[in-house]
């Protein structure tokens, strides 16, 4: 008799009864290699080495596992791990848009895609797939159904009456038809957002659709829309926008003018009107006729011509001053600045250093009569070889030269003898107050604190005041 096979993967095994019984369950207290993790709540034994007496268990204190890296205690994980795996399924099965069984399916072929790639690839690789939803990336067999499918899903009220293309707003239809022009698309009306099959039929519709032949303001009808037109241009009533699709009607023209400026891309040289910002761009880049500045009010060649003199038009808007040159612009805007610099000799409220400088280079100073002396200080001072010609400073600085006749070359314009040491500058200047008015326009890298301003002013105090005050 043949031995009977025996399942050896099997749990149970037929036959069996005889098999020993198992072994008993231990007791968990009394195995040392339980609790080595921490969230056991058993408390922690120490394992025994091979060959070392046998160590009566001593009941240890709780112990809780440090992990280094870990940011906040041990009981917290579990919860964290559980809050984010609920973030996580909440995420991927949480959508705003309804499950469709239908997605990415091809009704033609009866063929599901995974993705809406795949199947924009197919339709596209095949001929006879006209009619496809390009919302939903579904084909259809025959134009009823995707007719049906328009009609009554959600979200495709806006849509193509001609080919069945849904849109989600009316400037995507509007669009739709201005770029299909030569794809069957040659008659639509743009203000009713409708296709035709041929001229004829728009005609008739444009002089019977009320919204073609009808004032909705006067409550007239007309026997054309041109009529209806004419009748919007020459009223003064009211002010409709004539633009293609737009239903404004302003109560007079500043009315129309406004809604013009903030409704529609207009060019400002031309004054078109143009359907998108794309198409206004294109057109302002040859368009040539002038543009005013709206700082200075010059005529400007187009919207390009525009940009370009901005660039060098600096106006303030303070008093109506412009100058194309900024270094300009800065020296009058001193002009609106508070004077809060007294003079050095009369205390005389001044708005710049330069002004105060010129106020004793000229003279005007009732406290300093002798404007020389600042020179001859200048000549003489150690850190005005700085900003100061070296030959005139060392010549002043020896008594080689007469301060007098170099004070009236300087004012006849024959000697400059204050130079712009800046690298890229070298400028030259008759007067100290023309150097302090260059740096203080920034026309340069160099700034007022290159003059050492707080050493002048006591220069000037300590040594010019005294010497003029012992000469009278």
């Amino acid at each position: 008799m043949a031995p009977k096979e025996v399942n050896r993967y099997a749990v149970f095994c037929e036959g069996n009864e005889n098999r020993p019984a198992p072994p008993p369950v231990e007791d968990p207290f009394k195995n040392p290699f339980l609790n080595q993790v921490a969230d056991n709540p058993l408390p922690w034994q120490n394992v025994k080495k091979r060959g070392a007496p046998p160590v009566p268990a001593a009941a240890a204190p709780p112990r809780t596992l440090v992990i280094k890296d870990a940011q906040r205690p041990l009981h917290c994980r579990t919860s964290s791990t559980q809050a984010r795996t609920r973030a996580i399924s909440n995420v991927t099965t949480t959508s705003d848009k309804p499950y469709d069984p239908h997605e990415n399916w091809c009704g033609a072929c009866n063929i599901k895609f995974p993705n809406k790639t795949a199947l924009q690839s197919h339709v596209k690789q095949t001929l006879d797939h006209k009619h496809y939803c390009n919302l939903c990336v579904r084909v259809f067999k025959d134009r009823n159904g995707l007719k049906n499918h328009v009609d009554n899903t959600r979200g495709h009220e806006t849509f193509c009456n001609l080919c069945l293309s849904a849109f989600k707003d009316e400037w995507g239809l509007k669009n739709h038809f201005e770029n299909n022009y030569q794809v069957d698309h040659r008659f639509v009306c743009l203000t009713c957002l409708l296709g035709f099959h041929s001229q004829a039929d728009l005609d008739r519709h444009l002089k019977t659709a009320k919204k073609h032949t009808w004032c909705m303001t006067c409550h007239r009808p007309f026997s054309s829309q041109n009529e209806r037109d004419k009748h919007w241009r020459t009223t003064i009533a009211h002010k409709h926008c004539l633009q293609v699709g737009c239903d404004f009607d302003g109560p007079d023209v500043a009315a129309l003018e406004a809604h013009y400026e903030h409704d529609h891309f207009r060019c400002d040289g031309c004054r078109r009107i143009f359907p998108s910002q794309t198409k206004l761009f294109q057109h302002q880049e040859d368009c040539n006729l002038p543009v005013a500045c709206p700082q200075c009010e010059e005529p400007c060649a187009g919207q390009g011509g525009l940009a370009r003199h901005l660039q060098q038009c600096f106006a303030c808007d303070q008093c109506g001053f412009y100058t194309p040159h900024e270094g300009n612009f800065r020296i009058h805007m001193t002009k609106h600045a508070v004077a809060a610099i007294p003079c050095w000799g009369c205390s005389l409220p001044m708005r710049t250093f330069s002004s105060l400088i010129n106020h004793l280079e000229s003279g005007a100073c009732p406290k300093f009569h002798d404007p020389s002396l600042l020179l001859q200080e200048l000549g003489e001072w150690w850190y005005s070889p700085l900003f100061m010609d070296l030959d005139i400073h060392a010549q002043i600085r020896t008594g080689r030269i007469n301060v007098s006749e170099v004070h009236e070359w300087m004012h006849s314009g024959i000697l400059m003898p204050f130079i712009c040491r800046n690298e890229n500058c070298k400028k030259t200047f008759g007067h100290l107050s023309s150097l302090v008015l260059h740096l203080e326009s920034q026309a340069c890298e160099w700034d007022i604190e290159r003059l050492n301003v707080p050493g002048l002013e006591t220069l000037f105090k300590g040594r010019c005041l005294r010497r003029d005050s012992a000469h009278d």
